[in-house]
Parts: C-alpha cells; sequence; structure tokens
C-alpha cells in the first residue's frame, strides 16, 4: 500500500525551478490551445527557449515586471504556475488595474483539484501585499474552459484585443477583479 501524496504546495518560484515551469509552460499550451492556435505555431515552442526567458525573469523579478512567480507542487514536482506584476496595458491600468496576472497554467492531469484558484489567491495576495488594488489578465476569447474558470473567480469581462503573433492574429479577451482580496472560489 502507498501512502497517499501530500497536498500540493504553492510556493515562491526559485531560479532552479526556471526548467520545470518552462516544461510545464509548453505541455500547457499544447495542451489548453490545441484546435485554438494554429498546429504550427504550438510545434514550434521549445522548453529550452522558454527556459532561458524564466531563468531570466526569476534571476531578476523587477526588470521583468514581475511581483511574484509561484508554483503549484504536487508531489515535488511542479505542475503548474503563475506570474504577476505590473501593468503592462496603459488602457488596463487607466481603467484601474494597476496589476496584471501575466500567466497562469497548470496541467491538465492535475486540474479540478483547485490548483488555478489556489495560484490565483497566491498572485493575489503577492500583489496586495505589493500595493497594488486591482488586476486583470488576457484569455483566448475562444478558450471556455478558462474563461468560465475566471468568471467562477468573479472576474469581469472588461476588454478585448486581437493579439499579432507574426502573421497570426489570436482574440483575446481580459477579465478583471477591483479588489484583490475578493475572489470568489
Amino acid at each position: 500500500m502507498t501512502a497517499p501524496s501530500r497536498d500540493p504546495l504553492i510556493r515562491i518560484a526559485t531560479p532552479e525551478d526556471a526548467r520545470a515551469i518552462a516544461q510545464v509552460h509548453v505541455a500547457s499550451w499544447r495542451e489548453s490551445y490545441d484546435g485554438l492556435v494554429p498546429e504550427p505555431m504550438l510545434a514550434t515552442l521549445s522548453v529550452e527557449a522558454r527556459e532561458h526567458s524564466w531563468r531570466a525573469m526569476l534571476a531578476d523579478l523587477a526588470a521583468s515586471g514581475h511581483t511574484a512567480i509561484l508554483v503549484a507542487e504536487d508531489d515535488g514536482a511542479i505542475v503548474g504556475f503563475a506570474a504577476c506584476g505590473r501593468q503592462r496595458e496603459a488602457g488596463l491600468a487607466a481603467q484601474g488595474y494597476a496589476a496584471e496576472i501575466g500567466s497562469i497554467y497548470v496541467l491538465q492531469r492535475c486540474q479540478r483539484r483547485q490548483l488555478g484558484t489556489r495560484l490565483m489567491h497566491a498572485a493575489f495576495g503577492a500583489l496586495a501585499e505589493a500595493g497594488f488594488e486591482g488586476a486583470s489578465l488576457w484569455v483566448l476569447r475562444d478558450n471556455a474552459p478558462a474563461r468560465h474558470f475566471y468568471e467562477r473567480l468573479g472576474g469581469n469581462l472588461i476588454g478585448q484585443k486581437a493579439d499579432q503573433r507574426g502573421s497570426v492574429v489570436l482574440p483575446e479577451v481580459a477579465y478583471g477583479w477591483r479588489d484583490l482580496g475578493v475572489i470568489n472560489g
């Protein structure tokens, strides 16, 4: 008989986590965006390139505009992450959303276990501790499961844009939370 696994852990990421975060980043994109973005875009994703980016961000959070990068660990393996920091979109900042969740991903096999909710709570806590009052995030317009998740957490639809990535245009919508202390879930 094997011992039950511990509850998944949410913690601050370290530079040593860069490769694991990159692996989750690439795998989650391929799982979540299959059929939503062109296959060639998913095929060109590189763990090595993502690792380089994450290592640089983790080495100097302030320079990258991040307040915190958090990971979700299950049985010692990173299975999700969230990155949050100052708002990059002037229009959303002008609406009172001074911070943003720049990315949040959980491997599909670990979804529906409250990891995404716990990562959002931890990210909002880090943002609030840094003095931010409102936050937003962008999600693909056609990503119905993610949109439902953000709506369930109390996010309000506050914007839309067409994200140009090379020759590909990805329609996105923004969700916002004015009070980081109030998140459903």
